[in-house]
Protein backbone atom coordinates (compact mmCIF):
# COMPACT_ATOMS: atom_id res chain seq x y z
CA UNK A 1 0.00 0.00 0.00
CA UNK A 2 2.79 2.42 1.00
CA UNK A 3 4.38 2.06 -2.68
CA UNK A 4 1.10 2.34 -4.62
CA UNK A 5 0.96 6.06 -2.48
CA UNK A 6 3.83 6.70 -3.05
CA UNK A 7 3.32 6.10 -6.52
CA UNK A 8 0.15 8.27 -6.74
CA UNK A 9 1.93 11.19 -4.86
CA UNK A 10 4.84 11.16 -7.89
CA UNK A 11 1.97 11.02 -10.46
CA UNK A 12 0.60 13.97 -8.97
CA UNK A 13 3.73 16.09 -8.21
CA UNK A 14 4.94 15.70 -11.63
CA UNK A 15 1.13 16.81 -12.91
CA UNK A 16 0.84 19.50 -11.06
CA UNK A 17 4.46 20.74 -11.70
CA UNK A 18 4.05 19.94 -15.76
CA UNK A 19 0.83 22.17 -15.00
CA UNK A 20 2.55 24.89 -13.51
CA UNK A 21 5.56 25.03 -15.86
CA UNK A 22 2.54 24.83 -18.60
CA UNK A 23 0.82 28.07 -17.50
CA UNK A 24 3.62 29.77 -16.98
CA UNK A 25 4.75 29.38 -20.47
CA UNK A 26 1.50 30.65 -21.50
CA UNK A 27 1.92 34.09 -19.05
CA UNK A 28 5.28 34.38 -20.70
CA UNK A 29 4.02 34.06 -24.76
CA UNK A 30 0.74 36.62 -23.16
CA UNK A 31 3.33 38.77 -21.83
CA UNK A 32 6.01 39.24 -24.98
CA UNK A 33 2.43 39.41 -27.42
CA UNK A 34 1.02 42.30 -25.33
CA UNK A 35 4.12 43.76 -24.85
CA UNK A 36 4.50 44.01 -28.95
CA UNK A 37 1.25 45.13 -29.16
CA UNK A 38 1.38 47.97 -26.73
CA UNK A 39 4.93 49.40 -28.11
CA UNK A 40 3.53 49.81 -31.67
CA UNK A 41 -0.42 50.42 -30.93
CA UNK A 42 0.18 53.21 -28.67
CA UNK A 43 -3.58 54.36 -28.97
CA UNK A 44 -5.00 51.68 -26.63
CA UNK A 45 -4.11 49.42 -23.95
CA UNK A 46 -3.57 45.97 -24.79
CA UNK A 47 -3.61 42.92 -22.51
CA UNK A 48 -3.28 38.70 -23.56
CA UNK A 49 -4.62 36.21 -21.39
CA UNK A 50 -3.54 32.64 -21.73
CA UNK A 51 -6.35 29.92 -21.77
CA UNK A 52 -6.47 25.82 -23.12
CA UNK A 53 -7.53 25.36 -26.59
CA UNK A 54 -9.48 22.59 -28.39
CA UNK A 55 -6.54 20.25 -28.70
CA UNK A 56 -5.07 19.04 -25.84
CA UNK A 57 -1.94 20.46 -24.64
CA UNK A 58 -2.72 23.16 -26.45
CA UNK A 59 -2.90 27.19 -25.81
CA UNK A 60 -5.81 29.57 -27.08
CA UNK A 61 -4.74 33.48 -26.37
CA UNK A 62 -7.41 36.24 -25.43
CA UNK A 63 -6.34 39.36 -26.78
CA UNK A 64 -8.04 42.30 -25.04
CA UNK A 65 -7.97 46.21 -26.36
CA UNK A 66 -8.89 48.73 -23.40
CA UNK A 67 -10.66 50.95 -26.10
CA UNK A 68 -13.58 49.79 -29.03
CA UNK A 69 -11.04 49.37 -31.30
CA UNK A 70 -13.31 46.96 -33.09
CA UNK A 71 -16.34 50.46 -33.84
CA UNK A 72 -13.89 52.13 -36.11
CA UNK A 73 -12.34 50.60 -38.90
CA UNK A 74 -9.17 52.40 -39.05
CA UNK A 75 -8.91 51.28 -35.37
CA UNK A 76 -9.74 47.83 -36.10
CA UNK A 77 -7.53 47.61 -39.14
CA UNK A 78 -4.38 49.05 -36.93
CA UNK A 79 -4.66 46.74 -34.06
CA UNK A 80 -5.62 43.63 -35.84
CA UNK A 81 -2.66 43.63 -38.05
CA UNK A 82 -0.56 44.64 -35.14
CA UNK A 83 -2.18 42.15 -32.78
CA UNK A 84 -1.76 39.29 -35.59
CA UNK A 85 1.72 39.84 -36.20
CA UNK A 86 2.82 40.30 -32.43
CA UNK A 87 1.09 37.13 -32.04
CA UNK A 88 2.50 35.43 -34.72
CA UNK A 89 6.08 36.48 -34.21
CA UNK A 90 5.84 35.34 -30.21
CA UNK A 91 4.74 31.68 -30.96
CA UNK A 92 7.34 31.40 -34.31
CA UNK A 93 9.82 32.57 -32.04
CA UNK A 94 8.44 29.42 -29.58
CA UNK A 95 7.94 26.54 -32.01
CA UNK A 96 7.66 23.67 -29.49
CA UNK A 97 4.20 25.73 -27.99
CA UNK A 98 0.87 24.26 -29.45
CA UNK A 99 -0.73 27.25 -30.41
CA UNK A 100 -4.67 26.98 -31.14
CA UNK A 101 -6.74 29.95 -31.70
CA UNK A 102 -6.19 33.47 -30.74
CA UNK A 103 -9.47 35.59 -29.43
CA UNK A 104 -9.66 39.32 -30.11
CA UNK A 105 -11.99 41.67 -28.13
CA UNK A 106 -12.26 45.08 -27.07
CA UNK A 107 -14.40 46.90 -23.86
CA UNK A 108 -17.19 46.80 -26.06
CA UNK A 109 -17.61 43.97 -27.26
CA UNK A 110 -16.76 42.48 -24.23
CA UNK A 111 -19.63 43.57 -22.44
CA UNK A 112 -22.03 41.27 -24.97
CA UNK A 113 -19.24 38.81 -24.28
CA UNK A 114 -18.32 38.26 -28.19
CA UNK A 115 -14.82 38.35 -29.65
CA UNK A 116 -13.52 37.80 -32.77
CA UNK A 117 -11.42 34.25 -33.40
CA UNK A 118 -8.32 33.75 -35.59
CA UNK A 119 -6.32 30.20 -35.87
CA UNK A 120 -3.17 31.10 -34.22
CA UNK A 121 -1.07 28.67 -37.10
CA UNK A 122 -2.45 31.81 -40.18
CA UNK A 123 -1.20 34.30 -37.78
CA UNK A 124 2.26 32.10 -37.35
CA UNK A 125 1.93 31.83 -41.68
CA UNK A 126 1.12 36.01 -41.99
CA UNK A 127 4.05 36.98 -40.06
CA UNK A 128 6.38 35.15 -42.05
CA UNK A 129 5.18 36.28 -45.37
CA UNK A 130 5.00 40.20 -44.04
CA UNK A 131 8.35 39.51 -42.58
CA UNK A 132 9.96 37.67 -46.35
CA UNK A 133 8.27 40.34 -48.09
CA UNK A 134 5.70 37.49 -49.53
CA UNK A 135 2.96 39.53 -48.67
CA UNK A 136 2.26 43.34 -47.69
CA UNK A 137 0.18 44.92 -45.16
CA UNK A 138 -2.79 44.95 -47.13
CA UNK A 139 -3.08 41.67 -48.18
CA UNK A 140 -2.00 40.44 -44.76
CA UNK A 141 -5.17 42.32 -43.53
CA UNK A 142 -7.47 41.23 -46.22
CA UNK A 143 -6.74 37.51 -45.11
CA UNK A 144 -7.26 38.44 -41.75
CA UNK A 145 -10.67 39.73 -42.42
CA UNK A 146 -11.46 36.50 -44.57
CA UNK A 147 -10.56 34.36 -41.59
CA UNK A 148 -12.23 36.01 -38.52
CA UNK A 149 -14.97 34.36 -36.65
CA UNK A 150 -17.30 36.00 -34.14
CA UNK A 151 -17.81 34.10 -31.45
CA UNK A 152 -19.52 34.25 -28.08
CA UNK A 153 -17.27 33.63 -24.73
CA UNK A 154 -19.21 31.47 -22.95
CA UNK A 155 -19.07 31.89 -18.84
CA UNK A 156 -17.72 29.55 -16.66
Amino acid sequence: MRKFVGVVVVVLFWSSATFAQSAEKGEALCYQIQNSVNALADFTQTSCLPSAGSASGSYSFIILSSKPVFSVEASKKAWLIVAVAAAGDSLNKQASVKADELWFSDTALMKNRTAHVFPASLAKSLQRRVKNGQIDLEGMYSEIKRNLAQKTIQKK
